[in-house]
């Protein structure tokens, strides 16, 4: 399996339960990792075997929200301010991801 991402690039995977959709993600986020031989690359870095916290990646599961006592909005925003981001730039993000995933409706729920 190959995937390739560029930057600022936006990527779905589709496909039925079971196919391996979730493996993949946790994978990229370090979750899991690749059989013997397969490899994960962050452009020319191999991340195969970096901890989770040095890839900086996000991901949110399928069940309801993260946190459940914060807002739709609030949820997104959560590794952007553990990472420190501004709140006015982190803010602009928020509502940039929100809209185009076309729930930015939702936001204050």
């Amino acid at each position: 399996f190959d995937l390739s991402i560029t930057a600022g690039e936006t990527l779905v995977l589709l496909g039925p339960s079971g196919c391996g959709k979730t493996t993949i993600l946790r994978m990229i986020a370090g979750l899991e990792f690749p059989d013997a031989g397969g490899a994960i690359h962050f452009g020319d870095d191999d991340v195969t075997r970096q901890s989770i916290e040095q890839r900086r990646v996000g991901m949110v599961f399928q069940s309801y929200a993260l946190f459940p006592n914060m807002t739709v909005a609030e949820n997104v925003a959560y590794g952007l301010k553990v990472q420190k981001v501004g709140k006015a730039e982190r803010d602009q993000r928020v509502r940039e991801m929100l809209e185009m995933m076309h729930i930015d409706m939702l936001a204050d729920r």
